[in-house]
């Protein structure tokens, strides 16, 4: 049943990068959907995240420990064979609990923190608040204006999110939950300082 979650999740967002084009650069087949499990009830409003995985041709990661330099190049994850640049978890049972119009913002919300280039990075904002801007409330705002707009014409693939699956919220407390693996950054230099 979270399977099925999984592929509606997809062509979601699949019509959602299509059809809005503020997230048109958004290449859907490049971003997967995964799950986390959440604590039943939670205070914070974290329902979603989105991860970058994908450091691109040449990219690194460099930690310095001390007088060691250590190089990392990102691991490849595959979706079907195809590699994929980004991983979008939504945590359960709490998110499959919100109300329909907060499930979607959520989406909206998660899929403008990629970047603009859509280079396997996240979006940075310029200041001390880089993941949403000198002002959460505005981002958030803008999220609802990009929902609202994908809203003003009828689109059936949100239909599931209209739901609240009972015996799908049951399942996510009892079993394990489809995830994917977060590939560790593989190292491939160090250098002493």
């Amino acid at each position: 049943m979270l399977k099925r979650y999984m592929v509606c999740m997809q062509e979601l967002i699949k019509d959602i990068t299509m059809n809005v084009n503020e997230l048109s650069y958004i290449d859907a087949e490049n971003v997967a959907v995964g799950f986390k499990r959440s604590r039943e009830s939670v205070t914070e409003e974290v329902w979603a995240e989105v991860t970058a995985i994908d450091l691109g041709d040449g990219a690194y990661l460099q930690k310095k420990e001390g007088r060691v330099e250590k190089f990392f190049s990102s691991q490849t994850l595959l979706l079907d064979g195809m590699p994929v640049k980004y991983i979008m978890d939504f945590y359960v049972p709490v998110f499959l609990s919100l109300p329909f119009r907060e499930k979607l913002v959520t989406v909206f919300h998660e899929l403008y923190h990629i970047s603009p280039k859509f280079d396997g990075e996240l979006r940075i904002f310029k200041g001390r608040a880089y993941q949403h801007g000198p002002s959460k409330e505005k981002y958030d705002k803008y999220m609802e204006y990009l929902c609202d707009k994908y809203m003003r014409e009828v689109h059936d693939v949100v239909d599931f999110l209209k739901e609240t699956p009972i015996e799908l919220i049951d399942q996510c407390k009892g079993q394990e939950i489809p995830k994917y693996p977060k590939p560790e950054p593989l190292l491939y230099r160090l250098t002493w300082c």
